[in-house]
């Protein structure tokens, strides 16, 4: 014969193991959404900065095809190699989810972000990091977004 109180002895426990099966389920479907969003957000910054080089190399090109004597015309023979080569690097970049492409798309940023670096040395210009915060910090330098602004426009070029 069984007791009539078995049944609230067992019932902590009985509460926990039914608290603990219904945080599993809601953590796995959290789990998810949370991992996509993060996901989605840490793709977006990785493929924002592979355009932003992709522009800045795009404008190099564009300055490197201009007639001789252009006020912007960026004539070394050894900085056209540099944009040539970063173009290159930036072409067809992966969009797949693997850990492979994930690897390939970090080593095109980090070979890209150098190649951007030398291209910035070698036609002394200068780039801040900020967020929109590229102005001239009045040394003399300025930034390829900068260059253009109250003279010509591009279609003029």
């Amino acid at each position: 014969m069984t007791d009539f109180f078995d049944g609230l002895l067992s019932l902590e426990e009985d509460f926990y193991a039914e608290g603990h099966a219904l945080g599993v389920a809601d953590g796995e479907t959290a789990g998810r959404t949370e991992g996509r969003i993060f996901g989605l957000e840490k793709g977006f910054e990785k493929f924002l900065e592979l355009g932003r080089l992709q522009g800045r190399c795009a404008v190099w090109s564009a300055r490197a095809e201009l007639p001789a004597g252009a006020p912007t015309r960026i004539e070394n023979a050894r900085a056209q190699k540099n944009i040539q080569a970063l173009a290159l690097l930036l072409t067809n970049p992966p969009f797949k989810n693997d850990e492979e492409s994930v690897e390939e798309v970090e080593e095109t940023l980090k070979r890209g972000r150098a190649k951007a670096k030398v291209l910035e040395r070698m036609l002394g210009e200068k780039e801040d990091v900020g967020d929109n915060a590229r102005e001239n910090d009045g040394s003399g330098e300025q930034n390829i977004e900068d260059l253009g602004r109250n003279t010509k426009t591009i279609a003029d070029l």
